[in-house]
């Protein structure tokens, strides 16, 4: 992710210019980039915001990753803020910095990452800024609508006798690929090709940039009573649900079981507890819900229930949990 001499940029015109193809407009758009701010007609409803930066270093490492993944990562990461309250992304606004001596081709297939995934989940980038930094640094603020008639679902509602459930087919797999990352063998071409992962490319992939289907969100997850994001693990971010709601949660080994399984002989080979990664792997960025049993929907997967505020906010089979999740003041850089 360092610089071609060929194709450094020709200052912040030529750079814009050469963005201004993924700078996509929409409907909503009635000033999109080149002012200074750009103006959206959302329509009907209420505005939802999030805002979140990814670091080169601590949340990504250049020779484990390619510019395209750390665009489509930035994306997920507040896309999924904005479903998890059960409203739909509209527009992105980015803020990129970097080296001076930063490739062109770097600016733009970050920013091609970024639009493309939120493209996908049916959002826009309207505008943003360029910058020099140390290190690659990208920030990202979303925005999304929820109609009139539309509750905002919050991390304060999940009752007793809910049940809790995980828009994936799969935990800890992010959390996986990192372990892979962190082992210095992969490394990642130009292009996204994957080596040393012996197998695991998908995991590495994962990590880097997480395929998570977010319209769960904005689709069935409106029916929940608590909701968000699985950013920094399952623990961690249940406790999250826990403490806004006055609850414990209790997780079910048997419902967890595959999860671990299908990471079991990757765990071995790296010398660490599969459990770990499943409870305590963050990064994942579906949508970890409560339901009332009989409004669970077909494309949540029930992993454990609700019960009263208990000594300890999450249990796994009614026994403590060891270990936390990830804490950006805490928990170490991943270079």
């Amino acid at each position: 992710m360092t610089s071609q001499p060929t194709d450094a940029p020709q200052g912040e015109a030529a750079l814009l210019a050469r963005l201004q193809p993924h700078l996509c407009t929409s409907p909503l758009v009635e000033i999109g980039p080149g002012d200074d701010a750009a103006v959206l007609r959302p329509g009907i409803g209420r505005i939802v915001a999030s805002t979140d930066t990814i670091v080169e270093g601590y949340d990504f490492l250049p020779k484990t990753t390619y510019p395209r993944w750390v665009g489509e990562k930035a994306a997920v990461q507040n896309l999924a803020d904005i479903a998890a309250m059960g409203a739909r992304p509209v527009a992105l606004l980015s803020s990129l910095s970097a080296p001076a001596d930063t490739s062109a081709h770097v600016f733009e297939q970050v920013t091609a990452g970024l639009a493309e995934r939120a493209a996908s989940d049916g959002a826009v980038i309207v505008g943003g800024d360029l910058g020099r930094a140390d290190v690659i640094t990208l920030t990202v603020t979303a925005l999304g609508t929820l109609a009139d008639d539309a509750e905002p679902v919050l991390r304060s509602g999940a009752r007793p006798g809910d049940v809790l459930a995980i828009g994936t087919e799969r935990l800890g797999r992010s959390a996986a690929g990192l372990a892979l990352v962190l082992s210095r063998q992969v490394r990642v071409g130009p292009e996204g090709t994957v080596t040393g992962a012996a197998g695991y490319e998908e995991l590495v992939r994962h990590h880097n940039a997480p395929r998570v289907d977010l319209q769960r969100g904005w689709g069935s997850g409106r029916a929940a009573h608590a909701m968000l994001d699985l950013s920094d693990g399952l623990v961690r971010d249940g406790a999250r649900i826990a403490a806004a709601s006055a609850v414990s949660l209790d997780l079910d080994p048997a419902a967890l079981q595959p999860d671990v399984e299908a990471l079991a002989e990757l765990a071995t080979c790296l010398e660490t507890d599969p459990w770990q990664w499943v409870l305590h792997g963050g990064e994942e960025h579906a949508m970890l819900a409560t339901f009332a049993p009989s409004a669970l929907p077909q494309d949540f997967r029930p992993i454990g229930r609700v019960i009263e505020c208990a000594a300890h906010p999450v249990t796994l089979g009614g026994e403590p949990i060891r270990g936390r999740g990830f804490d950006h003041f805490q928990s170490s850089p991943v270079g």
